[in-house]
């Protein structure tokens, strides 16, 4: 039982670093990728809607954003969103644009999104490499395809 906690006490005693050592700095992620998003060259794209206020969308389909130098649009099933927007000094401001959009009832997770990108007035990266829009207590959340 000795020589087992002696092996047990070796073995994870040769694997910690001498208190002596000292790491080497590492950039930290959210500090590298938490940044505010002033060009729409860093936003153009096509996203995969994956969260709104904080919450992870869990519709039986996908929900999409294709983003340009001027619009995004935002596809779930046959309900379509277009905003024109200005991204300048670290503000976002967009607006509607009318689009063909089918007559169904939203989702709520719809009525969400549609709600978090009016209200918008910053775009940062998150720490997973995504992009969040905010504003006014709301935020939506988009993933790279």
């Amino acid at each position: 039982m000795r020589i087992l906690a002696f092996l047990i006490l070796a073995a994870s005693t040769a694997c910690a670093p001498a208190a002596t050592e000292t790491a080497e700095p590492t950039e930290s992620v959210s500090m590298a990728t938490d940044d505010l998003i002033t060009e729409p060259a860093a936003l153009l794209g096509e996203y995969r809607v994956a969260g709104v206020d904080g919450k992870d969308i869990n519709l039986p389909h996908g929900i999409s954003a294709s983003i340009s130098a001027e619009e995004i649009a935002v596809l779930s099933q046959c309900v379509r969103f277009k905003w024109a927007y200005t991204l300048a000094g670290g503000g976002f401001a967009a607006s509607r644009v009318p689009t063909v959009s089918c007559q169904r009832g939203l989702f709520p997770e719809e009525e969400a999104i549609s709600r978090a990108f009016d209200r918008a007035v910053q775009v940062r990266g998150t720490p997973a490499n995504g992009i969040e829009f905010s504003g006014e207590g709301h935020s939506v959340t988009l993933f790279s395809q």
